[in-house]
């Protein structure tokens, strides 16, 4: 189905400009990396889901590059956000 990355690149990129986030924006280079993990993995999504019938290699390099931007952005999300708490419950 051709419908859904689209609609999923649509909500992804309305998430990297919403001012409602996983990590408030107002956090220099951190604030901004969920908007680059979310946003750049669902427009990948897009570009795999149109270039898998045509070129099945590059397709699959797109979703090796996408997976691995999830996965390490999902990690580096969670680990700023366990050093903010942790900061905080410092102070």
């Amino acid at each position: 189905n051709k419908f859904f990355p689209i609609v999923l690149a649509a909500l992804g990129a309305v998430y990297g400009i919403s001012p409602i986030d996983i990590l408030p924006d107002v956090i220099p280079v951190a604030g901004w990396i969920d908007d680059l993990v979310i946003t750049g993995g669902t427009i990948l999504n897009l570009v795999q889901s149109y270039v898998k019938d045509s070129n099945k290699f590059f397709a699959s390099v797109l979703g090796f590059i996408k997976w691995i931007l999830w996965i390490l952005g999902g990690i580096l999300i969670a680990l700023i956000g366990l050093l903010g708490v942790t900061i905080y419950n410092l102070f």
